[in-house]
């Protein structure tokens, strides 16, 4: 989950431009249930009596949360020790190099290879594309028999998500599924110029302070901005992204270019204003590691860090440096925020059933749970108050060079159910989920688009993304209007139009059929 204060996988970093942020989804289709048929009636009936009477191994792959995992013997221990009893079962984490992960867990699904449990996404190891092929089982009978706790506590809108033709193919993990952006600010500097910082509720509100800095703080840098990390202030609340360069309108329920958008134009010509009166960095647009650019301290005016929280804790502990904040807009939630991360069971699995009992032990255990999360007292975290066993304790989890495990609670399912700690507070937990709980769910939620029919498209649009982005979110253009009719010139070339054809066609047909 964000807010750690180490090093995370690439695809959980502060949120990237809404201007031209691809989000491609394939449509999935339903698969045929993998699950094993007994032998026999007698074997049917054993089994069904004493579903853990046979010993087995679950074998769990997800990409590295961090890169330096050295405790995982002794995390796995300490977890099995209570899996084994309540289970009769060992679970191992099969834990991929991120620069890896997509292509090894690509093979292994393709080879047919046996494995149980599989971290899945819209962005990473594709959820729908996984679908699609049949990589994944369903779960609606398993999760019946054996996943009452997750059905408890799954938000019921989620599961909309992950379904396909009826069935439901991956579960849906606790996460912002709505996070609200905030306008953060250095606390030092803030209180140095006596700035009303909750006065600011546009990017242009920033102006005042971003100029003080300017010609008082010769060794900071007014606002961030990089090439995949843009300002607070620039997104698009009232809009879904679909596809890089195409939105939709979730007041007027139709299908626009994000570049025709006024407020999206506004938006971009102020940062242009902001980088040619210096208040953003001159090689903005090459910075690619927006976490390290914000944890540098020299910058004065930051986004949030994953989700806005009214103290600013949430950003002072991701930071490491005193903030305030603002609230400056929320998204509505979408398919693709719901399916931020999710866990399926792989159609190859051998151990389904059994499978399913360990997630629903996992959605049922705080104690589990945070120790397949956090790792082992005394090793990866100390106890601040309480005890391990209480409720809610608080703990300091390691970080940085020390940091030797770590598994974000949202990959293994229940966010909400994380002890107080120095990752996340129990009131930064609090205020995400009454924000999910606030939040608004797209018209679009529950449709995935399906690219195939116009993949030659995508890919020329994805290329004309890459490179206008990190010029957009930076505003670094010499000539702001001429570099948006370029773009927008490019985008038609690409075959933005007959994209944008194909997605109203099949969300019409989407929108019929789910009356």
């Amino acid at each position: 989950m964000k807010g750690q204060k180490t090093k995370v996988s690439k695809w959980f970093g502060p949120g990237t431009s809404v201007l031209l942020a691809t989000t491609i989804v394939i449509s999935g289709c339903s698969t045929t249930d993998k699950t094993s048929e007994s032998a026999s009636p007698a074997a049917s009936t054993a089994a069904s009596t004493n579903p853990t009477k046979d010993y087995v191994d679950i074998s769990w792959y997800m990409p590295k949360p961090i890169d330096n995992m050295k405790d995982q013997e002794a995390v796995e221990a300490a977890a099995n020790k209570l899996i084994k009893e309540k289970l009769n079962a060992n679970v191992h984490f099969n834990l991929i190099d991120n620069a890896g992960w997509e292509d090894k867990i690509k093979l292994k699904s393709a080879a047919g290879e046996p494995y149980d449990l599989v971290f899945t996404s819209n962005s990473s190891n594709n959820l729908n594309a996984n679908v699609q092929k049949g990589a994944f089982m369903p779960l609606d009978d398993l999760l019946q028999k054996y996943g009452q706790n997750i059905l408890k506590k799954v938000d019921p809108r989620a599961w909309k998500a992950v379904t396909y033709k009826g069935k439901i193919m991956a579960i849906p993990a606790q996460t912002p599924y709505s996070p609200a952006s905030a306008y953060v600010f250095k606390k030092d500097l803030v209180e140095k110029y006596k700035f009303d910082y909750k006065s600011v509720k546009s990017l242009s509100d920033l102006e005042p302070f971003l100029k003080t800095i300017k010609e008082n703080e010769p060794n900071i840098i007014p606002v961030i901005a990089t090439a995949n990390g843009a300002t607070s202030g620039v997104g698009l609340p009232d809009y879904t992204t679909v596809v890089g360069g195409i939105s939709f309108s979730e007041k007027d329920g139709k299908f626009v270019k994000t570049l025709d958008i006024p407020q999206n134009y506004e938006n971009y010509r102020i940062m242009n204003d902001f980088y040619k009166k210096g208040y953003i960095a001159k090689d903005a647009a090459i910075k690619t590691d927006y976490l390290a650019e914000a944890k540098s301290g020299k910058y004065a005016v930051l986004r949030d860090s994953g989700g806005y929280t009214e103290d600013g804790s949430k950003s002072t502990s991701t930071y490491g440096f005193p903030t305030v904040e603002t609230f400056s807009s929320q998204p509505t939630i979408s398919t693709a925020s719901m399916t931020a991360a999710a866990t399926a069971i792989s159609a190859t699995s051998k151990n389904p059933e059994r499978a399913m009992m360990l997630l629903d032990y996992i959605w049922s255990d705080k104690y589990l749970l945070n120790t397949l999360a956090y790792g082992v007292e005394g090793k990866n975290y100390t106890v601040k108050s309480g005890t391990v066993k209480d409720a809610n304790p608080t703990i300091e989890a390691k970080s940085g060079a020390e940091q030797t495990w770590a598994i974000w609670h949202n990959w293994l399912g229940p966010l909400w159910d994380q002890w107080d700690s120095n990752w996340n507070s129990t009131k930064a937990l609090e205020a995400m989920r009454k924000t999910n709980d606030n939040g608004k769910a797209s018209g679009l939620l529950g449709f995935v688009f399906n690219n195939e029919p116009v993949k030659t498209e995508i890919a020329q649009i994805n290329a004309v993304n890459k490179e206008a982005n990190p010029i957009f979110t930076t505003g670094s253009m010499p000539d702001y209007p001429k570099y948006v009719e370029d773009t927008k010139k490019k985008l038609v070339d690409a075959g933005i139009d007959k994209v944008m054809a194909e997605i109203q066609k099949q969300y019409d047909a989407w929108k019929a059929g789910n009356k």
